[in-house]
């Protein structure tokens, strides 16, 4: 029923005239928002998988998505508004991490993602350049930060 639902939104939406909508948003069972712009050549691409969907990279069962909407707004916690902690600084499309290790980057629903890395003058830099629009933890030294890419 809900692929139903969500099927008919969509078409409704994009018949309506309404893409000038600049997300479309997920709330996730746990209140979790996900966010995915709309609009140029970013549209996130959408496929229906046995039991619910799939955003981009990012799979979503139909139990796990409380709702959807569309938003006119970007995401308010974009990566230019990460806010610095533990000497984690924001540099355009990368991250730099102030000790030398392991990094793991995973999707916002845990499925671990390979994202360039490289050490340089003791900082361990995470691009994200390369990474799809999304949600996602970057684990680094025992600590993590959630960022979203757009």
């Amino acid at each position: 029923m809900k692929k139903r639902v969500f099927i008919s939104f969509l078409c409704a939406l994009f018949l309506s005239g309404a893409v000038c909508a600049k997300s479309l948003v997920l709330t996730l069972s746990d209140g979790t928002l996900v966010y995915y712009l709309l609009g140029g050549d970013s549209n996130p691409k959408l496929q229906f998988v046995e039991g619910g969907f799939m955003l981009n990279a990012d799979n979503y069962g139909f139990a796990n998505v409380k709702n959807f909407y569309i938003s006119n707004e970007d995401d308010p916690s974009g990566i230019e508004n990460v806010l610095v902690e533990g000497g984690v600084e924001v540099q355009g499309n990368q991250l730099v991490i102030p000790t030398e290790g392991l990094v793991k980057v995973f999707t916002a629903a845990g499925k671990e993602v390979k994202a360039e890395t490289r050490v340089v003058s003791g900082n361990t830099i995470v691009v994200l350049g390369t990474l799809p629009q999304g949600v996602y933890v970057v684990n680094a030294g025992g600590a993590s930060i959630k960022i979203m890419k757009k």
